[in-house]
């Protein structure tokens, strides 16, 4: 079965306005003639109803009479004629000399006076009874005839003009609607064919509405698209700039081993542990990127679970490995809360090595949890320099760090807060960063609260 053709939109509303104009027309057309057509048998039948007085009153007995009588009524005498039946049995048929409707094949439409008379026309019949006779009356139907077809005739090429002045200005139409639309495919093509050029905007018309509201989701979608390019284009010249100093380290040390390392073997362990060190560091580089990817991909079922338990076992086992004091404050029930227990941990446990990192040896790191309007929140603040505030929008996208040059004195990747917020998004979550008081970050969780589980 062949493929039907896509069509313009010239096409559609060409034939949407084809059809229309002729379903108008045949209704009209068939309006117009039953209306005519229940006028001229209602007339018919007033007619016949004259007729049929004149008949019981008079004693017609030839055609002379009966043409005297025909203009009487006002009727037309070549198109009205009458059979009757005596009460002998003889029949007189007031027709024209030479002529017999006895010999004329006739046609009767069903629910209806009318009859068809084959080589006479169309007549409007009527039978009465007087006086013992039967008369049997033909009215001719002639001027219905001539309307219906003069009125069809009429409609026909009033049709006709107006499909042609109607395509005409379909055309025209169709041109004017269509021009936005070509005009944004156009935009929307070169775009497509320059994906390494960022495109600012599609051009946006002002009307049709719909069309305009098309463009702004076109624009809306190609905003989030230069956004997912920018992000991927910073993003590898970040790792990039993040691999190069390591790699660079690493084979700096090994040129040193092999150009002086026979006569200084002195330096060999050294530059050993620089190798080790930045191997390391890209080592962790790596294993963040691969959890960035995972997280981007994962699809968690989230459970109801014991937070605070969560927070509290996490803690015992961070403790020992830092110099700062750990300060906990929690409700003395359980803090139910939806999420997974291993991102979760994971989450905590990113937030606890950046407040290590960037608070004073001997300064604490306050936790706090707690619940509010069916909501839990989970702060984890320390006693650094804190983070400025026109800094803060950024402090979880890939490789961002508040030192732009980059020192290596804090050792990271800057991708910890990059995870924990890809983390708390596919637990439901939303984290923010504040002040702390006096000084340092406070960085607030907000997970929604899960019904108790004591029952």
């Amino acid at each position: 079965m062949p493929t039907k053709a896509p069509r313009t939109y010239a096409d559609i509303i060409r034939h949407s306005f084809t059809s229309l104009l002729m379903t108008i027309g045949i209704i009209i057309v068939l309006t117009v003639s039953i209306t005519l057509v229940v006028d001229q048998l209602l007339r018919a039948q007033n007619q016949a109803a004259q007729l049929s007085a004149s008949l019981q009153t008079s004693q017609v007995t030839n055609f002379r009479d009966w043409l005297a009588i025909n203009r009487a009524s006002g009727l037309n005498s070549r198109n009205t004629f009458v059979v009757i039946h005596n009460a002998d049995g003889s029949t007189t048929s007031l027709l024209p000399h030479g002529t017999s409707l006895a010999d004329a094949n006739t046609w009767t439409i069903p629910f209806t006076h009318l009859t068809y008379v084959k080589g006479w026309g169309l007549f409007f019949a009527e039978t009465l009874k007087a006086s013992g006779s039967t008369y049997h009356l033909y009215i001719g139907m002639h001027v219905l005839v001539g309307n219906l077809h003069v009125l069809i005739a009429v409609l026909i090429i009033a049709i006709g003009i107006s499909l042609l002045i109607g395509l005409l200005f379909v055309r025209r139409l169709a041109k004017r609607i269509s021009a936005p639309t070509m005009t944004l495919a156009t935009a929307a093509q070169q775009a497509a064919a320059n994906p390494a050029v960022t495109q600012t905007a599609l051009p946006q018309p002002a009307e049709p509405v719909e069309i305009s509201q098309l463009a702004k989701d076109f624009n809306q979608l190609l905003a989030a698209q230069n956004g997912r390019l920018e992000r991927e284009r910073q993003f590898i010249s970040d790792a990039s700039h993040e691999l190069r100093t390591p790699i660079a380290t690493i084979r700096g040390n090994i040129k040193l081993i092999k150009r002086r390392g026979d006569q200084h073997p002195e330096i060999i362990p050294e530059s050993l542990g620089f190798i080790d060190q930045e191997s390391l560091r890209m080592q962790h580089l790596i294993e963040n990127l691969l959890h960035l990817s995972r997280a981007d991909r994962a699809e968690i079922d989230r459970q109801p679970l014991d937070l605070s338990d969560l927070v509290s076992t996490t803690l015992t086992h961070y403790q020992p490995l830092i110099s700062q004091e750990i300060t906990l404050h929690t409700p003395t029930e359980p803090v139910w809360a939806l999420g997974d227990s291993d991102m979760l941990h994971q989450i905590l446990t990113a937030l606890l090595d950046n407040a290590h990192k960037y608070s004073p040896a001997d300064q604490p790191i306050t936790i706090d949890l707690a619940t509010y309007n069916e909501q839990v929140t989970l702060s984890v603040a320390d006693c650094g320099p804190g983070i400025p505030v026109d800094a803060r929008e950024h402090i979880f996208e890939r490789f961002y760090r508040v030192d732009t040059s980059r020192s290596n004195k804090i050792e990271g990747s800057g991708l910890g807060l990059a995870i924990v917020a890809q983390l708390v998004q596919l637990n439901q979550g939303t984290i923010t960063v504040s002040d702390n008081q006096p000084h340092g970050a406070r960085f607030t969780l907000t997970l929604p609260a899960a019904p108790s589980q004591s029952d």
